[in-house]
């Protein structure tokens, strides 16, 4: 098989009237369209490999996404590292077989943009503080061993009841969001959290129109949780890539 007969897949759109980006793919290749009932693939030339996830590689898949969603949304992300082995099969094994199904999904999406917000606690030791403080059993405990060696079964239950108020002050953050954000999303998914100091991870389908009040909302949020000292981090619009969960099977 020729070195660059196959193709890796980025994406799916409807068939532009042109296409006239100029975007380097994976390893360098030229990004370009495979075309069939009013669909489109954006694909670049590759060898049928799995293409191995370092940085530079998830970069330009990532990029080249973003850039197609800004010249012609919606589109249909498509996983890291999709590959088959021509434009024949793209067009047998996805694009003709599953026309109505990608039309469907790209109707969903058309329109929208994906949002993601993150809370994050910076002084850890600070919140602690402010749970022993709010806490009556925890302000008794820590009465009752003042200048005291705290016994083992002693410190697994203040661990215990810290654990469950921090807890619960995210559960009741992130429900506060969630309502401050009423009416703007269309959709909102639970993302992972990545360590103990992240509060809530969440990812929003809105309406592209609908930014500018989310962007305003949450410009508010240091000011409303300021004594928290939390980080909010605001990543977006981005492909909607949380919201199309598209089944791959092409080889």
């Amino acid at each position: 098989m020729n070195k660059c007969a196959g193709k890796y897949i980025y994406c799916i759109i409807k068939a532009p009237e042109s296409f006239k980006i100029q975007l380097d793919g994976i390893n360098g290749e030229k990004v370009h369209l495979v075309v069939s009932g009013g669909l489109a693939v954006v694909a670049s030339d590759s060898p049928v490999i799995d293409h191995p996830l370092t940085r530079e590689n998830t970069t330009t898949h990532l990029k080249v996404i973003e850039e197609i969603m800004r010249m012609h949304s919606p589109v249909l992300p498509i996983s890291f590292g999709t590959v088959t082995e021509s434009s024949d099969a793209v067009k047998k094994r996805l694009l003709i077989p599953r026309r109505d199904e990608f039309l469907r999904a790209l109707k969903d999406v058309d329109g929208k943009i994906e949002l993601n917000l993150k809370a994050i606690w910076l002084d850890k030791d600070k919140i602690f503080q402010r749970v022993i403080l709010e806490n009556p059993e925890l302000q008794r405990i820590q009465k009752r061993f003042s200048g005291k060696m705290v016994t083992r079964d002693v410190a697994i239950e203040v661990g215990r009841l810290i654990a469950n108020e921090l807890e619960k002050r995210k559960e009741n953050m992130e429900g506060e969001i969630l309502s401050m954000l009423k009416g703007i999303f269309v959709e909102y998914k639970k993302m992972p959290l990545l360590g103990d100091q992240m509060i809530f991870n969440l990812a929003f389908l809105i309406p592209e129109n609908k930014q500018k009040g989310f962007d305003s909302l949450v410009k508010n949020l240091d000011d409303k949780y300021g004594a928290e000292k939390i980080y909010f981090k605001y990543i977006g619009p981005t492909p909607p890539f949380n919201f199309v969960k598209l089944e791959m099977s092409l080889c």
